[in-house]
């Protein structure tokens, strides 16, 4: 079974900037995807419907709760 004992030694700012970059990295995945792919199956276009900017959303709020915490 997998565990996290590797992890035990960071401290914990390097444990903090890791979580932070796994919010990341899907951001930059979001960011990446076509305008055609992110609307593909929507009814309209209409900017409340825009994956990326859900996801930019989402993982400001995550970082900046990683941030302050």
């Amino acid at each position: 079974m997998f565990n996290f004992d590797m992890f035990s030694d960071l401290s914990h700012g390097w444990s903090r900037f890791l979580v932070i970059i796994a919010f990341i990295i899907p951001l930059l995945f979001a960011l990446s995807q076509s305008k055609k792919y992110i609307y593909q199956g929507a009814a309209d276009m209409k900017p409340w419907r825009n994956l990326k900017l859900w996801v930019f959303v989402i993982v400001f709020i995550q970082v900046l709760i990683y941030i302050y915490f």
